[in-house]
């Protein structure tokens, strides 16, 4: 049964205990994130928690139902776990699974933060931007992120053999923030055209 409108909002004000709630499409629906880590997705009307590292084992052991995404006609079993009726039932322990997910989501998250060091591994980067980027003095992950997009796009261009593009400032961008080009969000893309339109 779809979740009602006042279930949701009792979701948002449960999952706001733990930090920055926000919101993401995502499968058609959209999955909500505290702290930037991704804790669970809405879809269809039902509300599934992201199992990932331990939190997974223990939902699976919990006997909660995984979410079942159908791709090109195939069924793929996915780590999202839908809350049971006896949950949304019981308040204390509706918070101890969102909490479980929220703790390893955020473990998650800086585990790959931490292993993220090299420019190839970021999203919309590859072995040749990462060799462009050396040769101006940016040697990793924390010297991009130091430096920011614009900066690295003025030295890219002042020193660099090509004149980069917009796409590649907006794919410099989105590598920082830890996201695909195409998701960063438009206020920053339009943001980023509108200066470099600008740049002499």
């Amino acid at each position: 049964m779809p979740l009602q409108e006042e279930k949701i909002y009792h979701l948002y004000r449960l999952l706001s205990q733990f930090g920055e709630l926000k919101r993401k499409n995502h499968f058609g629906g959209y999955c909500l994130l505290v702290d930037n880590a991704i804790v669970g997705v809405l879809l269809d009307g039902h509300f599934y928690l992201r199992g990932c590292l331990f939190a997974g084992s223990h939902f699976e052991a919990s006997g909660l139902n995984r979410l079942v995404y159908s791709k090109k006609g195939i069924p793929l079993e996915l780590r999202y776990y839908q809350l049971s009726e006896q949950m949304w039932h019981d308040e204390k322990l509706c918070i101890y699974y969102i909490e479980l997910a929220y703790r390893s989501a955020i473990e998650e998250l800086q585990q790959k933060c931490s292993a993220i060091r090299r420019i190839k591994d970021l999203p919309n980067m590859n072995m040749s931007v990462e060799r462009a980027l050396g040769k101006i003095g940016i040697y990793n992950v924390d010297e991009l992120r130091m430096l920011g997009a614009k900066a690295c796009f003025l030295k890219l261009r002042q020193y660099g053999r090509n004149n980069p593009s917009i796409k590649f400032l907006i794919g410099l961008a989105a590598a920082i923030e830890g996201c695909h080009s195409a998701v960063l969000p438009s206020n920053i893309k339009q943001e980023l055209i509108n200066w470099y339109n600008n740049v002499d």
